[in-house]
């Protein structure tokens, strides 16, 4: 039943949001409007999802113009609701087939309630968990619930279909309130429409869930020791698909000090000896992308006409927009990939220029562009409360990806990010592509940032290299601003501190555990399990599940998950469990959902669900990660890269077996837009265990379509928890062959199998066109 539910619920998001693109806009039916009085309004969305809307305006209260403010993403008219409208002497009622609203005919304040009138659902009292409260979500242009927020709460911001941007139709005085309502009351429902109202998270480009590397050297970077880096990357088998060139790569830094920001050409540092072209070339050959920072922006109309406490007006330097654009579309055409957008307060701007960079490119290709959703413990730069995304507005959702700004090293900051990130002001508001600056004030810490960024939507790093051995140190104590006593041992002795680090270099020869270690680890396994992110990527723009889910959220049938008790642990994807480390811990509680089986990736140890279990967490090289049974999972081989060009080919499936379970992979060109026009596959699979054991996987054939798109494709399957030898296994009811080691399998075009009698593990190998079906049996009997 759960999954019928959730294949509806695609099917709907899927109808209102494909071909969204070129729909033509009739502002004046945009949606249906009720009238309550001269200047109040209800707009309909869905039987469960409206706003309401006062207007002071002078004249006509709701002009076409401003119907579409900046939080909604919807671009074409919504289906018409159905509803009845009376009122008696105190109330005007209106009632959908899901909700009763009811208005004060005195002050015009407003409750939801069921159809019959029996329950009220808002306003409620219950906790809150991000956006969500008792089963619905109260927003206005700001924030949910009123939290705090530096922007105002009025609209100002309008989408303008002539221009296609949020910026060239401005209301500058506070004259429009919107609220909106959403009511599911499951989250599932809520996500929908959530996704519906506010746009989809676009896909990102396929090798930015590879791993970003930020190259942060302050004046004394150079492309010497950018390319140095690049090739350390490589020959150490750290993946990564990504280099961000940091602040030093356009700005003034005269006698290597820093002068000024914003600049727009080049560094010298990066000019030679080879081009800038010719350098970007070169780590293309290296298979790597190229970011550039900007500290800049395009002052675009009415960008400083607003401006509540100055937040959209932060950035080191504002350019006439052409200018901008024309350096910016230079920079582009030598070869440069993306832009981290480091104007740190500023979900408009951001909003222009990732629209603008989508027009640059075209459908063929999608925007590689990061930005700043402010929030952390500590930020060494400045003392004011950063715990909250107070500086941005609802909306910048579809402008993905983002950061969080200058956090510090520490293991309270990496605690802090955890829920700030996976649950509270990410996925718990619809926000699922946020990444932190991830660096630990030693190796250890450094090892627990990086399993934890390892496992959210974006991976990146914010140090000279990942591992962060080798390190100018007063570079370090300026970036980190530490302030412990070890740091000021270091600054009187220097010598220690080369004695430290040579320490860490020696226990990297002796194979001790390292950060490196770590980082290479989780990061393989990341590039592993790309088809599976990538699929949950997919999920997130159709339907607004996130893609890290806390266990409030994954698991809100269980009492000991549905008021956030756990908020440290979560699920990436539906089926992996993730506990990260935040502190030097011998032994860590984490807690296993009722109702399953949880499944130690590492060891296979199996737990029952239902339980806290005391893990060892002594192991600074293992983030504790555990698979939910029935869970099928489908990978990648081994790779320092991604190719977006070429399908995952074999597919390598590991299934946990456990009754009746299935997955969805979607798979396109992940280059271009065309997803948003259904140019994508969708390939199930099924495995159902029956009670004597037998086990069988069904593979669908992949429906759809995309360039790219592979005709035939192996197929290696790995079933865990096997505990005994199969007496024999078919491949679309014929009984295959048995090898005796693993390197047999690889028989070009044969379907094999092979069991490992030490770890319970049954792998089979078989070839299939992608536009046929196809069935694994595995007889026990």
């Amino acid at each position: 039943m759960k999954y019928l539910k959730t294949f509806i619920l695609i099917i709907l998001i899927w109808s209102r949001i494909s071909g969204q693109s070129g729909y033509q806009l009739d502002l004046s039916n945009y949606s249906t409007r009720i009238t309550l009085s001269d200047s109040v309004e209800i707009s309909l969305y869905t039987p469960s999802m409206f706003r309401f809307r006062i207007s002071r305006l002078e004249g006509e209260k709701f002009p076409p113009k401003y119907t579409i403010p900046f939080v909604i993403g919807r671009l074409k008219n919504w289906e018409r609701v159905s509803y009845k409208k009376w009122s008696d002497s105190e109330y005007i009622y209106v009632k959908t087939e899901k909700i009763l609203i009811k208005i004060s005919d005195k002050d015009v304040s407003w409750s939801v309630w069921t159809p019959d009138g029996k329950k009220q659902i808002f306003p409620s009292d219950g906790p809150i968990y991000g956006m969500f409260r008792d089963g619905y979500t109260l927003f206005d242009n700001a924030s949910a619930f009123n939290e705090r927020n530096n922007n105002s709460r009025f609209s100002h911001w309008f989408y303008n279909p002539a221009t296609k941007r949020y910026v060239d139709t401005f209301l500058g005085d506070d004259l429009i309130k919107d609220k909106y309502f959403v009511y599911g009351p499951d989250y599932e429902t809520l996500f929908v429409q959530l996704n519906e109202l506010v746009g989809p998270e676009p896909l990102l480009p396929k090798k930015a869930y590879g791993f970003f590397q930020t190259q942060h050297l302050g004046c004394k970077g150079s492309q010497k020791k950018l390319l140095a880096l690049a090739q350390k990357l490589r020959e150490e088998h750290i993946p990564c698909d990504n280099l961000i060139v940091d602040f030093e790569w356009g700005d003034g830094c005269p006698g290597e000090k820093e002068k000024y920001w914003g600049q727009l050409d080049w560094s010298p540092n990066y000019t030679k000896p080879l081009s800038p072209r010719e350098m970007i070339a070169k780590l293309h050959s290296m298979h790597f992308n190229v970011m550039l920072i900007h500290h800049s922006a395009p002052d675009f109309p009415h960008r400083e006409e607003y401006t509540p406490r100055r937040i959209h007006q932060w950035t080191a330097k504002v350019y006439e927009e052409n200018l901008w654009w024309e350096k910016l579309k230079e920079q582009l055409d030598a070869g440069v990939d993306g832009t981290w957008q480091d104007t740190r307060q500023n979900d408009i701007t951001d909003g222009v220029i990732w629209t603008g960079l989508q027009k640059y490119f075209g459908p063929g290709r999608r925007v590689l562009f990061m930005g700043c959703r402010k929030m952390m413990v500590k930020n060494p730069w400045e003392k004011r409360d950063n715990t909250i995304p107070a500086n941005n507005i609802i909306g910048s959702r579809r402008y993905p990806f983002r950061w969080t700004g200058d956090a510090s090293p520490t293991y309270s900051e990496l605690k802090w990010h955890i829920r700030a990130l996976t649950d509270q002001h990410g996925s718990m508001k619809g926000v699922s592509y946020i990444t932190a600056d991830c660096f630990g004030k030693d190796w250890k810490c450094q090892a627990r940032w990086n399993q934890f960024i390892s496992f959210l939507p974006v991976a990146r790093s914010h140090t000279m290299k990942p591992w962060a051995i080798k390190i100018d140190f007063d570079e370090l104590t300026r970036i980190m601003n530490w302030r412990s006593k070890q740091v000021e041992e270091f600054r009187k002795n220097k010598n220690k501190l080369e004695r430290y680090l040579e320490k860490l270099a020696d226990e990297k020869k002796k194979n001790l555990p390292t950060a490196e270690n770590s980082i290479r680890k989780h990061l393989q396994l990341r590039y592993r399990l790309l088809p599976y992110l990538y699929s949950y990527a997919f999920v997130d723009y159709l339907t607004g599940m996130p893609i890290c889910r806390p266990m409030v959220l994954a698991f809100p049938a269980d009492e000991n998950c549905n008021k956030d008790q756990w908020p440290y642990q979560y699920m990436f994807g539906e089926n992996i469990l993730v506990a990260p480390v935040y502190g030097e811990f011998e032994s860590m509680e984490i807690y296993l959902p009722k109702d399953f089986q949880w499944i130690d990736y590492w060891n296979k140890t199996v737990y029952q669900g239902g339980q806290v279990i005391n893990y060892n967490t002594s192991d600074v090289e293992k983030l504790p990660l555990f698979i939910k049974s029935g869970s099928i999972i489908p990978m990648r081989k081994s790779s320092d890269w991604i190719e977006p060009s070429l399908p995952d080919n074999p597919l390598i499936v590991e299934i946990y077996p456990s009754g009746i379970s299935s997955f969805k992979l979607y798979e396109d060109d992940g280059i271009s837009t065309y997803y948003q026009k259904g140019m994508y596959t969708v390939t199930s699979f099924q495995c159902t265990k029956d009670t004597n054991g037998d086990l069988e996987v069904h593979i669908s054939k992949m429906e759809g379509n995309y360039k790219g798109k592979p005709s035939r494709r192996n197929y290696i399957f790995k079933i865990y928890l096997v505990q005994k030898t199969p007496t024999h296994v078919e491949w679309n009811r014929i009984v295959i062959n048995r090898v005796d080691n693993t390197s047999l399998l690889n028989s070009k075009e044969r379907a094999l199998w092979y069991y490992n009698e030490e770890k319970n593990t049954v792998r089979v190998n078989v070839f299939l066109d992608t536009d046929k079906e196809g069935t694994v049996t595995i007889k026990m009997k």
